[in-house]
């Protein structure tokens, strides 16, 4: 394994940097009419970084994760083509990775453990034991108790598997009191209600019921201890009658996210059909739509959210499904929604950005891969006997070019990737400062993309350790500023189709070689505040709780 170049422990309770530690609004959500307090500047726009095109090397084989799967015909009907999908995540506190890939067809998950060389597969994958084919999994400390928990997602139902704080895992759905019975994706998580513990929401695409039930299973409550209420209640789904008593809904991939800076997170339910919605927060009692016409994806699968334009609020990518065709008006490509103005009011900057055309997208991420202060984006595509237009359709890397606008560059930077691709993950899986590409693929084993860019770009990666039943402090923004501009980034858990990285935050910082300050907005119901000062570039910074 690539070392670190440096690794700093840093109790920022007891450091006198500490500029602020205390209450916020008090979680009382009334900040939200007005804009937030904007202290992201942008520098001189460019961040000063080197200008250069990031490499990848497809490390699939040589990292011991190059298979194949048997395909039986009974697996291809458009739902088990869906499945995909992968998540990384640290669960036996060794400080290396293990993974768990999901085909979504033909074979259960597998998962595998890395030792610094390779990824090894993981003996009756330590007790995840999906009843069903799976088509997603979820590292989530669902008990607080400091040890990632598993939450498998199945065609029809999901399952919950307890960390016995080995690493090992125990099947114990009944006593999470979640239950399934309808068609489920993805996975997103953080506290809606501000009580301090992590709460569920699920993406449902094909889901149906009948017109005079209640609606279910999407919005689940964390009492504290992994026992789970659903409170599908609280949430303005919008549905639509698919025939005579029977509605439909088709949402993908969740995403909690505070786009308005209250400090309560809202949801960017991403959802086909033209269905995506924006549900707004209102003060962790319910979730109401505040969707505009703005918001005009046709196809919508795949989700990113972060501040790509530096303005100090978060921003929206939607993958979605481009044919080329102009004149047709319903797949007309990606979205990128702009926040404009804190408060979570969206423009539509896609054409403008230069990241329509995406063919058939599915996972994505925002993330700096060459470490110059502006994310970058990635998504994956893929679509099995459908239209020659999609056969064999490349995945995209669009890169930034620190002024909104990005280039896609996946061609120069390596990346060749034109299988059945699903979920995704950006993640820096041997620390070496520079972030990797993990491509979850339909049907077979998945693709991995290594980071081999060679710049003098430097960049920061913090680990932060909440406090009470949210000890990864899912929810935290962060806001680290240096010589050429402020960056934010918030602790998602996730964000992605099928998809979920570790917590950790990766922010490149350019030429700068030291940061001037990191400030952390804590969740939870005190709203704690935390500044550290004068901090080095190019290291593993740990921050807890105050």
């Amino acid at each position: 394994m690539l070392p670190m170049k440096m690794r700093h422990s840093l109790w920022v309770i007891y450091l006198a940097g500490i500029v602020a530690c205390g209450g916020g609004s008090g979680g009382t959500g009334g900040g939200a009419n007005n804009p937030p307090t904007n202290t992201v500047d942008p520098g001189d726009g460019d961040g000063g970084g080197s200008v250069s095109t990031p490499f990848f090397g497809d490390r699939t084989s040589a990292l011991g994760l190059s298979y194949s799967i048997t395909h039986e015909e009974m697996s291809v009907s458009e739902i088990f083509q869906l499945g995909g999908g992968m998540t990384l995540d640290d669960i036996d506190n060794d400080g290396l990775m293990e993974l768990y890939v999901s085909h979504g067809r033909n074979e259960r998950g597998r998962l595998f453990t890395y030792n610094g060389e390779q990824f090894t597969q993981l003996a009756n994958n330590n007790g995840i034991e999906p009843f069903d084919l799976d088509r997603a999994g979820y590292f989530i400390d669902l008990d607080a108790d400091g040890w990632k928990d598993f939450v498998s997602v199945q065609i029809e139902s999901i399952e919950v598997f307890m960390n016995d704080q080995t690493g090992h895992f125990v099947e114990a759905t009944s006593s999470s009191n979640i239950f399934h019975d309808r068609s489920t994706f993805s996975l997103a998580a953080a506290d809606y209600d501000v009580d301090g513990d992590i709460d569920l929401f699920f993406g449902h695409w094909g889901a149906t019921w009948r017109l005079d039930e209640a609606l279910t299973q999407y919005l689940w409550q964390n009492d504290g201890s992994g026992f789970f209420t659903d409170v599908t209640d609280q949430v303005a789904i919008s549905d639509e009658e698919s025939s005579p008593g029977m509605a439909a809904e088709n949402s993908f991939t969740p995403t909690f996210a505070d786009i308005d800076s209250d400090g309560y997170p809202d949801m960017l339910l991403v959802s086909d059909f033209a269905s995506t919605q924006v549900l707004r927060n209102e003060s962790g009692q319910a979730f109401v739509d505040a969707t505009t016409t703005v918001i005009s994806d046709e196809n919508g699968m795949g989700s990113a959210v972060g501040d790509y334009d530096r303005d100090g609020d978060l921003d929206w990518f939607v993958s979605s499904i481009n044919d080329g065709d102009d004149s047709d008006e319903d797949d007309t490509g990606n979205r990128l929604y702009r926040n404009v103005d804190g408060l979570g009011n969206f423009e539509d900057v896609t054409d403008e950005a230069g990241v329509r055309d995406g063919y058939w997208g599915w996972g994505s991420c925002f993330a700096d891969f060459d470490n110059d202060g502006y994310l970058d984006l990635f998504h994956t595509n893929g679509v099995e006997d459908f239209d020659d237009r999609y056969s064999d359709d490349p995945s995209r890397l669009f890169m930034s070019n620190r002024d909104g606008t990005f280039t896609e560059r996946s061609e120069s930077a390596g990346i060749s990737h034109v299988g059945q691709g699903r979920g995704v993950a950006c993640v820096d899986y041997n620390n070496d400062g520079k972030l990797d590409i993990f491509i979850a693929n339909n049907g077979t084993g998945p693709t991995v993309y290594e980071n081999e860019s060679d710049n003098a770009n430097h960049y920061l990666m913090i680990d932060l350790t909440g406090t009470g039943k949210n000890p990864d402090a899912i929810g935290a923004r962060v806001t680290v500023s240096s010589a050429s501009g402020s960056q934010i980034q918030e602790v998602q858990l996730g964000t992605g189709y099928l998809s979920q990285g570790p917590q950790r935050l990766h922010f490149g910082l350019g030429v700068d070689d030291e940061i001037s300050t990191i400030e952390v907005s804590w969740p939870g119901p005190e709203r704690a505040t935390s500044q550290v000062e004068n901090v080095a570039a190019d290291q593993v910074l740990e921050m807890e709780h105050p």
